[in-house]
């Protein structure tokens, strides 16, 4: 299955986010608001295109590791650290904390 992601189009906080992909890649349901488009490709392989704050990422899940990734997060799996809460501009590291006047 192919899902594509657009995280920018829903306001809730990260740890919302993380636990509704996990349902996602637990049940393979893509009934999520923030799945763009979704097509089965005929793999037991889950790949996700995700857009984010910006960044582009592609995650390919193989079947036998969708638990751990659905209870790890799919932030331990991408190139940025995502901002907890986005809509409000919060800085995502303490380093981006630190450089704010």
């Amino acid at each position: 299955m192919k899902v594509w992601i657009d995280r920018d189009t829903c306001t809730s906080n990260l740890s919302a986010c993380l636990s509704c992909f996990g349902q996602l890649v637990i049940t393979g349901v893509p009934d999520r608001a923030c799945i763009m488009k979704y097509e089965d490709d005929g793999s037991e392989d889950m790949t996700v295109y995700m857009k984010s704050e910006g960044h582009e990422e592609t995650i390919v899940i193989p079947k036998d590791k969708r638990e751990l990734i659905a209870y790890e997060g799919w932030d331990k799996y991408v190139s940025f650290v995502p901002s907890f809460l986005k809509e409000f501009g919060l800085p995502a590291t303490i380093e981006e904390y630190e450089g704010r006047e």
